[in-house]
């Protein structure tokens, strides 16, 4: 089960979403209690939930309509409103998943022969970014597409996918982190992106036409990286990296799970956000260096708490 965290004006909370039933799970840190919501109506176990003003929103990670598989039938992409609080199943008038409408180059709009072979969808990576949602597949060629969560509709942003692999992480302003795709490593590299949507508008038949168009510039912060660690926002220009050892200990009697967690502070985090104001958008060379500083940390599970699962992943972003 994934956990993301959800702010409002109302408060803060950890939310669980999906896993073997299918449900929500709502931990109150303020309370230091956890209780079920909603149920989560789509039939993935392993979805991507965001969050973004006031909502969880829920995006699965592999849409699949092929027989003789493991079915992820739609709703495909719900959202959950925290606005008025944590919404618990056993107070009144208790919100729920509402669906969305899917990426359209999801399988929902299947001719009779493309469902007897249907396309194979996958979700690579994923951000939450001003009041849209990016997300990019695995299949380069589909390009980068944003829904707009108060027009509540999809649009192509991008002909290229989005340069790194899963979630980016908004550490203030217009930077990210993430781990990059574009240094073909076996272990990628964390890296900072610069992104921005700019407006354009055409003349057409109907009317004039405004489409927006994605960009996205990398400064790598590590020159390696752990395999796929997850990454938690720790104040504006600070950040860390959690990701398991190599491998377990190997001790007589003992397979204690082993956690590196990495923290990174961009000392000079002002001077680039001046920066990217005051330079042209098309720029890909910052003329402010990164500086970064960063530690690193191991910690070690033992015991029956070595196979939980990660919440403490989002609670370290709160």
């Amino acid at each position: 089960m994934p956990f993301v965290t959800a702010r409002s004006e109302q408060g803060s909370w950890i939310v669980g979403v999906g896993g073997l039933r299918g449900g929500t799970v709502i931990y109150d840190p303020s309370t230091n209690e956890a209780f079920p919501g909603p149920r989560y109506q789509a039939h993935a176990r392993r979805a991507h939930p965001i969050s973004l003003q006031g909502k969880v929103y829920a995006i699965s990670r592999h849409p699949s309509v092929r027989y003789k598989s493991k079915f992820d039938f739609e709703p495909w992409f719900e959202s959950l409103s925290f606005r008025k609080g944590a919404p618990c199943i056993y107070g009144d008038d208790c919100p729920y998943w509402k669906t969305l409408p899917p990426p359209p180059f999801f399988p929902c709009l299947l001719d009779p022969m493309e469902f007897r072979n249907p396309p194979s969808i996958s979700v690579s990576s994923y951000a939450a970014f001003g009041s849209h949602i990016l997300l990019s597949l695995d299949c380069k060629e589909m390009g980068t597409y944003a829904f707009d969560v108060v027009k509540k509709t999809w649009e192509k942003v991008c002909n290229e996918s989005l340069p790194f692999v899963g979630q980016a992480v908004h550490l203030g302003g217009s930077l990210f982190v993430a781990c990059s795709t574009t240094q073909h490593n076996v272990t990628p590299p964390a890296a900072l992106f610069h992104m921005s949507i700019t407006s354009s508008s055409t003349l057409a038949a109907s009317g004039k036409l405004t489409t927006n168009l994605l960009s996205v510039l990398e400064y790598p912060v590590a020159a390696e990286g752990d395999p796929l660690p997850l990454f938690c926002s720790m104040g504006k220009g600070s950040f860390c990296s959690i990701s398991l050892g190599s491998c377990r200990q190997i001790h007589e009697g003992s397979d204690d799970t082993q956690i590196i967690l990495t923290s990174f502070e961009i000392q000079n985090v002002e001077a680039i956000l001046a920066s990217f104001q005051t330079e042209s958008a098309k720029a890909k060379d910052l003329q402010v260096p990164v500086q970064v500083k960063h530690q690193n940390q191991i910690y070690k599970l033992h015991g029956p708490f070595k196979n939980l699962p990660m919440p403490v992943i989002a609670s370290l972003s709160m």
